[in-house]
Order: structure tokens, then C-alpha cells, then sequence
């Protein structure tokens, strides 16, 4: 079939504008800025923390998570606030209550685009507080590492959101740890529709990998979701959530003249833990707590083992003498 060079062209620039509709600007247009007055920032990426563990020779993982209570939400307020009213001082930024879990269920999958359903929900929650725009965070796939060169699954991709990845070399005795903090920026309008879309861009900083030593990191993962070390490790985890967060607001333009990297806001660490094995300060409650605690000072009274060492054999071993 042929096609004159006229009809060509027409067909091209139809398409050009029709996926242009489709795909909002990756940063407001001033006819979108000069219609916001009040906004507010809604945080859709979940508090817990996917903490897997893959076997590069034994070829065997762990899947396990842990919860960092409400500071991934606070963070998220705390530095998408600070980004917006240092660049749009004549912006109310209100802060408000909401169904998080009711808004996620309603999103749909993580790193799509956000469903009828929730920007529905997100019109309403707008109409209901007086709200000109939200700003949607939400949990993404892994960019860098999702699929290998054939397009299957990669099983050293960490999981979509808030993630730490143990990879375990038994050959080698080597273990080596990875953050990530996998987001969106979205900003809808009252009416729901989404007026630009932040991301961070494919390798925003180059991927480390951390000694597992360094974090008392085992091989068991059991041991490992002791509370002094879920305490280093989500501090890592907020701390490249902040650095995600910040890049996604550069991406939308919500930066002055003094330079993208010096607007970077920082989340705050959370407070440290101490590694002490827990005391007996109230009366016992059943058996489990009378046998830990007489395993716990046995060990510390006739072996030579350390608090933490002793902690983890009463915590998750039968109760009784630790051999020597």
C-alpha cells in the first residue's frame, strides 16, 4: 500500500500529539504552578523494609522483612515539604490524614501508573481538604538491576520499595550488603489528573556495596533482625531514601540558583538501640521468658561468650547450658 509524503507526515505529527497527551511533562507548566496554592504531600511507600538474602554459590535466599515504624513516612513528608516551599515559598504545604493503606490497595502495582481508582480517591481526599495539587511518593521497581541481558528475572534484583539485599558468597566466606529505595514522584490536581511525573534517573549514584561485617551482619538472618542491627541497616535504607527522594525533585524542576546538590534534604537517623540482652525488670510471664533469662545467665556466668553471642543462642536455640 502506498502513501503519499503529505499523508505520511500527518499520520507521524497525529501520533506525535497523541503521545504527547498521553506522557505528562516531566516538570509543571507555569499555567499548573499558577493554580496552586495549597498542597499537600501523601506517602504511599510502605513503613516495612523487604531484607532478602541470596546465595551467589549455593544458589539458595531468604526472603524477610522489617518494620521502621513511622519513618519512612515522616521522612518523606519532612524532605518533599522542605523541597517544595524552598522553591515555592507562596505554596501552603498542609498536612493531613489519610487511609494509606486504603489509597495503596486502590494504586495498583508498584512503578505503574497510578489507577483510576486511586486518583479518584486522590480527587476526593483534594476536594475534602481544600487541596490545589497532592504530591504522591510511591514505591518503585528496581531500575538498575530488574532483568539480565535476556530479559529474565534477576535474582540479584532487590524488590520493589525499601529494600536490603545480602548477597552470600559461602565459597569465598565473603558478604556484601546493598541499599535501595526505589520511588516515584507523582503530582496530581484536584480533579485527579496527573500533571507531572519525578523519577530518578537510571544510575543516580553509583552502586555501592557494603561489607556485611561492618553492619554485624551474619549468615544467619535470624540473628540479623536483632534490633542493633536492624537500627544500622535502616538507617542506611532512609539514608539512600533521601538521596532517591531529593534526585526525583530535581528531576521536576524544584531547584534555585544555588544548584540542585546543595538543596538536598536529609531524613533523620533513628535513634540508636543498645545491644544488650533484655533484663528481667518485672515479674515473669510464662515459661519462654523463665527460660531464656536462666539460659542467658548461665551462658554469661560459665562460658566465655559475649552478651550478643549469648543473646542469639538463648533466642533461638532450646533453653539449657551452652557447651563450653
Amino acid at each position: 500500500m502506498n502513501f503519499s509524503n503529505s499523508r505520511i507526515i500527518h499520520l507521524a505529527a497525529t501520533l506525535f500529539v497523541l503521545s504527547g497527551c498521553a506522557t505528562p511533562p516531566q516538570q509543571l507548566t507555569a499555567a499548573s504552578q499558577s493554580n496552586i496554592r495549597n498542597v499537600a504531600v501523601v506517602s504511599l511507600v510502605p513503613e516495612s523494609v523487604n531484607f532478602d538474602k541470596v546465595g551467589i554459590i549455593s544458589f539458595s535466599s531468604q526472603t524477610t522483612t522489617f518494620n521502621l515504624g513511622s519513618a519512612v513516612t515522616e521522612g518523606i513528608v519532612s524532605v518533599a515539604q522542605g523541597r517544595i516551599t524552598r522553591t515555592h515559598p507562596d505554596w501552603n504545604v498542609k498536612k493531613i490524614t489519610y487511609d494509606q493503606a486504603a489509597l495503596r490497595a486502590k494504586a495498583g502495582a508498584d512503578g505503574k501508573t497510578l489507577s483510576a481508582r486511586a486518583r479518584e480517591a486522590i480527587s476526593a481526599l483534594a476536594r475534602d481538604q481544600g487541596l490545589d495539587a497532592v504530591v504522591v511518593v510511591r514505591a518503585a521497581a528496581d531500575p538498575e538491576e530488574s532483568v539480565t541481558m535476556q530479559q529474565s528475572p534477576n535474582p540479584l534484583a532487590l524488590r520493589e520499595g525499601l529494600s536490603v539485599l545480602l548477597l552470600d558468597n559461602s565459597l569465598l566466606g565473603d558478604r556484601e550488603l546493598s541499599f535501595r529505595a526505589n520511588l516515584t514522584v507523582s503530582i496530581l490536581d484536584q480533579h485527579g489528573e496527573i500533571l507531572t511525573v519525578g523519577r530518578v534517573p537510571s544510575n543516580p549514584v553509583s552502586p555501592v556495596r557494603h561489607r556485611a561485617e561492618d553492619y554485624g551482619v551474619r549468615n544467619d538472618m535470624k540473628a540479623n533482625h536483632r534490633p542493633e542491627i536492624l537500627q544500622k541497616l535502616g538507617n542506611e535504607v532512609l539514608a539512600d531514601l533521601a538521596t532517591r527522594l531529593n534526585l526525583a525533585f530535581d528531576s521536576l524542576g524544584f531547584t534555585d540558583k544555588t544548584g540542585a546538590a546543595e538543596q538536598h534534604i536529609p531524613i533523620a537517623p533513628l535513634a540508636p538501640v543498645a545491644a544488650e540482652a533484655p533484663k528481667n525488670t518485672a515479674p515473669q510471664t510464662g515459661p519462654d521468658t523463665d527460660a531464656f533469662g536462666q539460659c542467658f545467665a548461665r551462658c554469661r556466668q560459665y562460658t566465655d561468650r559475649s552478651k550478643e553471642q549469648c543473646f542469639d543462642t538463648c533466642n533461638f536455640a532450646p533453653a539449657g547450658l551452652p557447651a563450653r
